[in-house]
């Protein structure tokens, strides 16, 4: 065997788990699990019983120097998991299982010091695996669910606990929400309780998972058939593996922790951690949920994998906002799912209906062997056709556990006019949004939290820049001023607003036209910062000072955009136009330009907002913004992306101010400046330069006495 090596690990052996300083809970961003709990567990341990959902050896190797103290200690390692399993771990069991062959160098069983081996763990875990399993160090049985008429087909063992037993009988359990994977050891947002036995309070608790455990382990749970590895392998162990699904060949995202074996169609792209976290969340919410996902951290892809882990009996249904974002999911589709997989896309243009019933009929029927027996299906359309009577009618009678359905951009969905799409009844559901709730729509909103249910994978554009997912970007403002004819028109629409408001809280069923008034005087109101008279000045200072390009170039209108293109010529600057407006040809000409280097400018109203994959661009400038926060956190999100070469990015903000009529004080001035600010602040608040813009925005509302709401811990 291993022999014991260094002194001080004699020692820690004696010590035992009572000498270790446990918390009574642990968790991700507070605690380092591997070094402060689980290592220092092992190398303490004589024998360690763990039940896991998923299990892959890289946790092994990433525990190295506590699984080679263990074995010092004579210890053993006992596992029920369940059959997720990767294909390189299963022959490893195999080999281990059949001792067919020297698994290792004689030289280990002759004797290494517990560093050797840790070592040789970490560079050869499939052999060590196998080794251990050979020489009775690790048994591992497998929780299969047990099988009838209603019982999920779908559902597995997805239980986590673990118990620690030293030289003396100390005991330290442990559950919560981690795996026995490399990435729930490392990587993963992960927590769990801790329990000691030698704890009054917690000894019971202890007891009972111990029990918990040997009741598994003895196959005495009346919902679970634990195998030992012999007949869990001959009974198909592979058959629940990464391999197949539903009986037939699938992609090895099924095992999803992030440990998988990337297949040749994601072309090396593993998970991030957060995407697979995002995942895990999914799954245990019963498939059903948001990612609130900060714009370019990898929604689309995220949502992709999470409907491939079992596309192969579902039909996939993928809803976008926009026309041209159809093609943009068309690829990474094909690219997630590979050559098997048949992509229809629903278009205007296209004779989809001819195709359509071809589809969804084996799904609607519920035919087995034809569903099984084509590729795996994903109908792509926007959510203008989506919500349509035809296409509504397809979508019928299709059992909800047949149906996948991503809603891209979901919070766009809210709108009565779009609301049909929560009709259709997927099993399976995943909104897509960073900013899920509609501003000022509070019926809206519940109508898509209904759907979705009121539960989101949150992961903030903050989180993304300090990850390294997001490049770090400066925000300068460029400060507008009112004159005098402009503040007076925005106090003269203030005015009558507060009218028309006061109207409508007095009347219980208040007229619609008075509603109609108040929204078309809050408009015209809003359209004067937006469109202020000193504004192509200032873009015109903005053009002949020192600023990175490429940029895009957000306007409110044609009208303005006029305006920008005639600064933009006057000072020799070459351009592009990308409006609603205009054809797809026109608009993939102008995107050509910009991605290539043609252009340096690529002016933009709102079909820029969102969805769409902006070429690598370090500069967005904002000359008009709405107060709608998803607007401009859509904005900063298309300049954020990382890139090569991409060191940061930059962003420039209009900001318009009241102007030189405005008194000190005065409530219109505040008015004009609250409304500028509640942009500026979330845009300032993830900046490099944020302390440098609270100053220099101070000093510019100092005249008018607001000077204390520039910073943002006073707003």
């Amino acid at each position: 065997m291993v022999d014991t090596g260094e002194a001080d690990e004699e020692t820690s052996s004696r010590d035992g788990l009572q000498s270790l300083p446990l918390d009574r809970s642990y968790r991700t961003g507070k605690n380092d699990l591997l070094e402060e709990f689980y290592i220092p567990c092992l190398q303490r341990t004589k024998r360690y019983d763990r039940a896991a959902g998923y299990f892959d050896s890289k946790s092994l190797a990433n525990a190295a120097r506590g699984i080679s103290q263990l074995i010092v200690n004579g210890g053993t390692m006992r596992m029920v998991v369940s059959p997720r399993l990767s294909e390189e771990d299963i022959e490893a069991l195999e080999e281990g299982v059949n001792a067919e062959n020297q698994i290792l160098e004689d030289s280990l069983h002759r004797g290494l010091t517990a560093d050797q081996f840790s070592d040789h763990l970490k560079r050869n875990r499939f052999k060590c695996l196998a080794w251990m399993v050979k020489e009775g160090l690790l048994e591992i049985r497998v929780a299969f669910m047990r099988q009838g008429k209603d019982i999920n087909p779908f559902s597995h063992y997805h239980e986590k606990k673990g118990i620690f037993t030293d030289g003396n009988e100390n005991k330290v359990a442990f559950s919560g929400s981690i795996n026995e994977t490399e990435l729930a050891w490392t990587d993963n947002y992960e927590s769990f309780d801790v329990f000691c036995n030698w704890r009054d309070v917690d000894e019971f608790r202890v007891h009972d998972k111990q029990q918990d455990f040997n009741d598994l382990w003895k196959n005495n749970d009346p919902k679970i058939v634990v195998k030992e590895l012999p007949e869990a392998i001959e009974d198909g162990l592979k058959e629940h593996s990464p391999e197949t699904i539903d009986g037939k060949p699938a992609l090895d995202v099924f095992h999803k922790e992030g440990s998988e074996t990337v297949d040749s169609s994601d072309a090396g792209r593993d998970l991030w951690p957060h995407q697979a976290e995002a995942i895990d969340w999914w799954i245990d919410n019963e498939h059903n949920g948001i990612f609130a996902m900060a714009t370019g951290t990898g929604k689309t892809y995220t949502a992709l994998r999470a409907v491939r882990l079992q596309a192969d009996g579902r039909l996939t249904l993928i809803v976008v906002p926009q026309s041209p974002l159809l093609d943009q999911w068309a690829d990474e589709t094909q690219d997630v799912f590979g050559d098997d997989v048949s992509i229809l896309q629903c278009r205007g243009e296209t004779n989809w209906r001819d195709e359509i019933a071809r589809i969804v009929n084996p799904y609607r029927i519920n035919n087995e062997e034809l569903i099984h027996n084509t590729p795996k299906q994903v109908i792509l359309t926007t959510i203008h056709t989506a919500s349509g009577e035809a296409f509504q009618r397809y979508m019928d009678f299709i059992p909800p556990e047949r149906l996948q359905l991503i809603a891209d951009e979901t919070h766009n969905y809210g709108a009565p006019t779009y609301q049909r799409l929560f009709d259709i009844d997927a099993g399976r559901r995943i909104g897509l949004s960073a900013t899920p709730d509609r501003q000022w729509d509070e019926e809206g909103t519940k109508v898509i939290r209904n759907y979705f249910g009121n539960n989101e994978f949150e992961f903030k554009t903050q989180d993304a820049i300090d990850n390294g997912y997001l490049t770090e970007y400066e925000y300068h403002p460029i400060i507008c001023e009112l004159d005098a004819e402009e503040y007076e028109d925005f106090a003269d629409y203030t005015k009558r607003i507060g009218q028309v408001s006061g109207q409508l809280s007095g009347k219980d069923s208040p007229a619609p036209d008075l509603e109609e008034q108040q929204e078309t005087l809050l408009r015209k109101r809003a359209k004067i910062k937006k469109k202020a008279n000193s504004k192509p000045d200032r873009f015109r200072d903005f053009l002949q000072s020192d600023h990175p390009t490429p940029a895009i170039i957000f306007c409110e209108d044609n009208e303005q955009v006029d305006v920008v293109k005639c600064e933009l010529k006057n000072e020799q600057k070459s351009f592009a136009v990308y409006v609603s407006d205009m054809s797809d040809e026109e608009q993939n000409k102008a995107f050509y330009k910009f991605e290539k280097g043609v252009i340096d400018y690529l002016l933009a109203i709102n079909c820029l907002d969102e969805g769409v994959d902006v070429p690598n661009c370090p500069t967005g400038v904002l000359i008009a913004s709405s107060t709608n926060k998803r607007q401009f956190v859509q904005r900063r999100g298309r300049v954020l992306r990382k890139a090569e070469g991409k060191e940061k990015a930059v962003i420039y903000d209009m900001i318009t101010l009241p102007g030189l009529t405005a008194e000190q004080g005065d409530a219109t001035a505040r008015k004009v400046i609250e409304q500028e600010l509640r942009r500026a602040k979330v845009l300032i608040r993830s900046a490099e330069n944020r302390r440098q813009v609270e100053q220099e925005l101070h000093s510019h509302l100092e005249p008018y006495g607001f000077g204390h709401l520039a910073y943002i811990n006073e707003y």
